[in-house]
């Protein structure tokens, strides 16, 4: 039945493509080129650039139109089944944890050859970002946005509680310490609680801040088994049920009915219900239709190890469009001037060349005096501490995450001890890896390659031995070698 259903689903898709696209209002005197993606003004505003842009340099004129993104959880598959059945839109925005599986797919093309040639490399961004746009060091998109989360500030909240604002960085003890007395003051006693300290929390960034990573240093296996992500797993669980200072997803729709998904935060956080959320730069699109704000951004608390998760919003080609010349066009305007000048003006995000994050535009912008210092403070810390998101090529990392949030939802639920999600996720994780390796035969030369290494880099960590940079396959491992000085020298890229 659900494969009836999905076969239906994916016809549906492909008709209503091919009605829309045919419809006399979707005629144009030049070739038109769609692009999936959300609809906010700075969309709008970059369509309207790209056709200036085009005219300015002598270019061949595009018809760009946007063709609405789905956002629902299962948002992603509408992409897929359109492109796996010879009918999607020319571009669309991919995000974390999305590039691997369009890339699997095959409905991406791959832009590496033309992007070196019309000078929109990887190369040009953020290091931190070139995962989201390469697998296995082949190109198939460049960053529309880049960004990383950080925990905003609703200073007013504090104010109105007469709590001190936390410090710019700051421990898991001092987030307990703070966030107890927050909400204490802000619930009062035998009142069902409607105000919280945070919204969230990152998993993987907690990890991290003990050192830890979802895989080990050549990304062949799963270390969530690890005591410390049962450590994590122990805290989060503690911050949610027994101390209160986050909401579970129920309680977190419960309080709102405005708004639906990751909006509901926004809604929670500019009416005082939330002190903080853990969200990006892109968070003042969502705050500036809700009125103005006194803001501050900091860290998010760690257990030693500062660091941000860095991400991009990446536009792809579709492999099977019909204009794929003037589609790369679009990807080759995404590193030019005019755009990144329009992204550090607007706030939507960091701007694809890290140049223009230093920027006046993007520094001191103009309109809103409540957010002083927060692009400084994004750029600077996403400078200093960004890693991207480990991503192993044996396994998909939507897979890796829904495993992790499933096992994570039993410990909050109490069907779980915090030692048991962790080793059922590392186990669960690793079957995984096993199955793609059984099912796929020319992942396993590159799987034994790097398993050899990894005992290398076991052999040289247990001598006291620096460990050469080129060995090291997962990003956070990379930086955190480089942050303890256990890298070679001669090894550092």
């Amino acid at each position: 039945m659900k494969r009836v259903l999905l076969a239906s689903l994916g016809v549906l898709t492909v008709a209503t493509v091919i009605l829309h696209r045919t419809l006399p209002a979707e005629r144009s005197a030049v070739p038109v080129i769609t692009w999936v993606t959300d609809d906010d003004q700075v969309r709008h505003d970059t369509v309207a650039l790209f056709g200036r842009w085009l005219a300015e340099n002598r270019l061949p004129p595009v018809d760009l139109r946007i063709d609405l993104r789905d956002n629902t959880p299962t948002g992603p598959s509408k992409a897929l089944i359109q492109g796996v059945s010879g009918v999607a839109d020319d571009l669309t925005d991919v995000y974390m944890n999305q590039l691997e599986p369009f890339q699997k797919a095959g409905i991406l093309l791959d832009v590496t050859d033309i992007a070196r040639a019309r000078g929109f490399g990887a190369a040009l961004t953020y290091p931190a970002v070139r995962s989201d746009l390469e697998v296995m060091g082949r190109q198939y998109g460049f960053p529309r946005a880049v960004d990383s989360a950080l925990l905003w500030v609703n200073r007013a909240t504090f104010a109105r509680y007469g709590i001190a604002e936390p410090p710019s960085r700051w421990n898991w003890d001092q987030f307990e310490e703070i966030g107890l007395r927050f909400v204490a003051a802000a619930n009062p006693p035998g009142s069902r609680q409607r105000v919280f300290f945070l919204n969230r929390v990152w998993l993987p960034l907690l990890r991290r801040g003990l050192g830890l990573s979802t895989f080990n240093e050549t990304m062949t296996r799963c270390t969530l088994d690890d005591p410390r992500n049962v450590e994590v797993l122990r805290r989060a669980y503690r911050w949610t049920v027994t101390d209160r200072l986050l909401p579970t997803q129920a309680e977190q729709y419960a309080l709102v009915s405005d708004a639906t998904g990751f909006d509901s935060s926004f809604s929670l956080f500019a009416s005082g219900r939330f002190a903080m959320i853990y969200e990006g730069l892109w968070a003042l699109i969502r705050l500036h239709p809700r009125g103005e704000f006194q803001l501050r951004v900091v860290e998010p608390f760690t257990g030693g190890f500062p660091n941000v998760e860095v991400g991009s919003g990446a536009v792809c080609v579709y492999a099977g469009s019909p204009h794929p010349e003037l589609a790369c066009l679009f990807l080759q305007f995404l590193a030019s001037r005019p755009f990144n000048l329009l992204v550090a003006r607007s706030g939507d995000s960091m701007p694809p060349l890290p140049s223009y994050a230093r920027t006046d535009d993007f520094l001191h912008p103009p309109h809103h005096p409540g957010e002083a210092g927060v692009q400084e403070f994004f750029a600077d810390t996403t400078r200093d501490c960004g890693i991207a998101a480990s991503r192993s090529p044996f396994i998909l990392p939507n897979e890796v995450f829904r495993i992790d949030r499933e096992e994570f939802e039993e410990v909050l639920a109490g069907r779980a001890s915090p030692e048991e999600g962790a080793r059922v996720a590392a186990a669960r994780i690793n079957a995984g890896i096993a199955l793609n390796l059984a099912a796929e035969p020319g992942l396993r030369r590159l799987y034994r390659e790097r398993c050899d290494v990894q005992e290398r880099i076991a052999e040289r960590r247990a001598a006291g031995r620096p460990v050469p940079a080129n060995w090291i396959s997962d990003p956070f491992h990379l930086a955190y070698y480089r942050a303890r000085g256990w890298l070679d020298k001669g090894g550092v890229p």
